[in-house]
C-alpha cells in the first residue's frame, strides 16, 4: 500500500517534470483566477520619447478642447487601461482631473485616452457656476466691465445665473467676457419675441372674453 508520504514524493515529482501542478497542500491555489495581461507597459513613463510622444497628444487635444495650455498638469497610463489627466485652473487654486479606462475588450490607445479625458476636463471647466444664496460671484456687466456681488436672489442675480454669467474668480469671468456678451444678446431677442407674442395673445384673449358691453354705460 502506498502511504502519504510515498504519494505527495509522486505528485511533486509530477511537478518538476509538468511544472503546472502546485505542491501538495497547496491544491486551493489552483481556483485563483488567472493575472490579467496588463494592458499598458508602465515602464514606457520612464522613456522621454514616450513622454514627449503623450505630452504632444495632451497639448493637442487641449487645443481641440478649448482650454489653454498653460493649465496642463501632468498625464498618467496605469497597467489596467486608465489614463488620468490634471489640469490647474488659471487661478492655480482649482484642479481638475480627466479619467478615462480602456474597455476589457479593446487595445490600449493612448490617444484615444488622453482625448475622452480632455474632453471631461473642458466640460467640468464650462459647467457654470451658480452662486448659493450669500455666496460672492463675478459677473460681466453691459459695458464688458468685471464686477463681483453677492448672490442676494435678486433680479439681477436671478439674470445673471439664467444666462451663466455667474463666475467663481475674475479670471473666469474675463476670459468668458465674449460668450457672455453673446449670450445676453441672445437672452434680450427671445425676451422681446416672449413680450411681442405675450401681447398678442393677451389682445387675443381680450377680444374672444370681453362682453360686447364692456366699455358702455349702462343704467338700472
Amino acid at each position: 500500500m502506498i502511504d502519504d508520504k510515498m504519494a505527495k514524493m509522486a505528485v511533486n515529482t509530477l511537478k518538476a517534470y509538468f511544472a503546472k501542478y502546485p505542491l501538495v497542500g497547496e491544491f486551493e491555489n489552483t481556483q485563483k483566477p488567472p493575472q490579467k495581461t496588463p494592458k499598458f507597459d508602465a515602464t514606457l513613463l520612464d522613456s522621454p520619447c514616450f513622454r514627449d510622444y503623450i505630452n504632444g497628444i495632451l497639448e493637442l487635444e487641449a487645443e481641440r478642447a478649448g482650454i489653454s495650455h498653460r493649465g496642463l498638469d501632468k498625464v498618467k497610463c496605469y497597467p489596467n487601461g486608465t489614463i488620468k489627466v490634471w489640469y490647474k485652473s488659471e487661478d492655480d487654486e482649482t484642479v481638475y482631473k480627466g479619467k478615462a479606462k480602456c474597455h476589457p475588450n479593446d487595445a490600449f490607445n493612448p490617444e484615444i485616452g488622453i482625448k475622452l479625458a480632455v474632453q471631461r476636463i473642458a466640460e467640468k471647466m464650462n459647467k457654470p457656476f451658480i452662486p448659493t444664496d450669500g455666496e460672492t460671484y463675478f459677473y460681466v456687466d453691459d459695458e464688458d466691465t468685471i464686477y463681483s456681488t453677492i448672490n442676494h436672489n435678486t433680479n439681477r442675480d436671478i439674470l445673471n445665473i439664467a444666462v451663466g454669467n455667474c463666475f467663481n474668480n475674475y479670471e473666469r469671468a474675463l476670459s468668458n467676457k465674449g460668450a457672455i456678451t453673446k449670450h445676453i444678446e441672445r437672452a434680450a431677442e427671445l425676451l422681446e419675441k416672449l413680450r411681442d407674442e405675450g401681447d398678442e395673445s393677451h389682445g387675443a384673449f381680450l377680444q374672444t372674453r370681453l362682453p360686447e358691453t364692456w366699455g358702455k354705460v349702462e343704467t338700472l
